[in-house]
């Protein structure tokens, strides 16, 4: 097996404050990009559910649907004097209307569900939006080891600056 490369040491004082800037701009990435997946993991779990009560949603209106046209099929073709298909159509006028009540707290849930998922989905693009800044921050950073300048190892604070307030705000959201 071949041996590996040799990885150079700062020896430099400038070159151990960018590596030492490196390395902290690295961690904070490593927490922004740990809550944005769970963030986006999140979103998607929401979005499933919401899916899902909206399912329910149209399951409750097929049935409802279907026992107000049964039970105004039955009151049409019926004799006023038959007592138990004018007993069973009122039972379906009530299984209909109970259908039509409980579709309105499964459609409170849905759009709940929904509003979190979107919330999730913003949590997330915040944190992929500071995941960029961040590791563009890294890059310059490593070119300001490599060319000497400070003025890159300030565009790399600076940028690992505006990742790390990005970040943050993602948190606090």
């Amino acid at each position: 097996m071949a041996d590996a490369p040799e990885i150079p040491e700062a020896t430099k004082p400038f070159d151990k404050r960018v590596a030492l800037s490196i390395a902290i701009i690295a961690v904070v990435l490593s927490f922004v990009e740990n809550h944005g997946d769970n963030a986006k993991t999140d979103a998607i779990i929401k979005t499933n559910a919401a899916s899902n009560q909206w399912a329910y949603f149209q399951a409750k209106s097929i049935k409802g649907q279907m026992a107000e046209m049964h039970g105004a099929l039955l009151t049409s073709l019926s004799n006023p004097a038959a007592e138990a298909t004018t007993a069973e159509a009122a039972r379906l006028r009530a299984e209909a209307a109970r259908y039509d009540s409980e579709k309105a707290e499964i459609k409170a849930g849905a759009e709940a569900l929904g509003h979190e998922a979107t919330h999730k989905g913003t949590i997330d693009d915040r944190c992929d939006l500071a995941a960029l800044l961040l590791q563009i921050a890294v890059v310059v950073s490593s070119v300001a080891i490599l060319s000497g300048w400070r003025l890159f190892w300030y565009a790399g604070i600076a940028l690992g600056t505006a990742g790390t307030i990005a970040g943050t705000t993602a948190f606090l959201m």
